[in-house]
């Protein structure tokens, strides 16, 4: 059997997927002439796959995704192939949830403004702080990364509840889980809205004008998830009304954040630059997937995150 790993990873990591198994011939390729000479040979891959190497590759049944997200991974000759794909779904949970309660945290203890005074050398005290014992955190998706939040959440005794498109199993920690149909019923309960859902065709501007007035006007709402969840502009025109309190925002529809956006000057928006999923351990954990994966596909073991590619997730 052969594995095709393009492009090609360090000699450490190659040598920790060559160590899965005796049975596997893992190729490391770095050029793409060269991944589309030997595509035909193999059974499994890992990295990105292009629409002439999948009508090349004869023997592929299974491409493991250095990425969670697949909004730019996918085309339709690939959506329409027998080839399993998995991704990386899970490896940026727990740090993106982190990254969500950072927000929150600053929030409720007003030091996003603060912050803002230390920088204008002001003494001054006196902002609105939350309790967050007495907040709700409605959580948009209780994927991998809203499930790591909502127990955060939880352990701050917040009460939690969340929607999910497919997922219907209730964690003790959450206190409500509805489907899709009922967004606004979280978004009028909440007091955090966390955008965790992934970019698919039925996420494209989930909030928009119409959400956005559905929510308390003390309410925050944080995206982290993906920029086209949220209609950049609708959200503008709230912040700029008083519709919500504030935003935490680490991903956006066009990326760098244009200078010319009236964000970058709101005292209660936090922005940061893509990096909520940021950490120590994220190389390290992606060859492990890569590896266990390895390891059921030649063992026959059902692989982990395998996804529908329809739903790109």
């Amino acid at each position: 059997m052969k594995f095709l790993i393009y492009p090609a990873v360090d000699e450490q990591a190659f040598q920790e997927i060559q160590s899965v198994s005796s049975e596997v011939e893992v190729l490391n390729v770095k050029e793409e002439a060269e991944a589309f000479e030997v595509i035909g040979e193999v059974e499994g891959m890992y990295g990105r796959i292009t629409s002439p190497m999948l009508e090349r590759a004869k023997k592929l049944r299974w491409i493991q995704t250095p990425m969670a997200g697949l909004e730019h991974y996918m085309f339709p000759e690939l959506i329409e192939s027998d080839v399993t794909l998995s991704n990386m779904q899970g490896i940026y949970s727990d740090s993106i949830a982190d990254h969500v309660m950072g927000y929150i945290l600053m929030f409720a203890r007003g030091l996003h403004i603060y912050l803002r005074r230390q920088l204008d050398g002001k003494w001054q005290s006196g902002v609105p702080v939350m309790h967050l014992a007495d907040q709700t955190l409605g959580v948009i998706g209780l994927g991998g990364i809203g499930t790591a939040l909502a127990k955060r959440g939880a352990a701050a005794e917040m009460r939690v509840i969340a929607t999910d498109a497919v997922r219907r199993e209730k964690p003790d920690f959450v206190e409500a889980l509805w489907g899709n149909d009922q967004l606004a019923a979280l978004l009028k309960a909440s007091d955090f809205v966390v955008s965790c859902v992934p970019h698919t065709p039925d996420t494209v501007k989930l909030i928009g004008a119409e959400q956005l007035k559905q929510m308390k006007k003390t309410a925050y709402l944080i995206n982290i998830s993906r920029g086209v969840v949220v209609d950049l502009a609708a959200l503008t025109t709230a912040l700029q009304n008083g519709e919500i309190a504030g935003a935490g925002l680490d991903v956006f529809e066009t990326e760098p954040l244009p200078a010319d956006s009236p964000l970058w000057g709101m005292e209660n928006v936090i922005i940061t630059p893509h990096t909520a999923g940021v950490a120590p351990h994220t190389v390290n954990r992606r060859i492990e997937v890569v590896k266990e994966n390895l390891r059921r596909f030649v063992s026959g073991e059902p692989l982990r995150s395998v996804v529908d590619k329809r739903r790109w997730c």
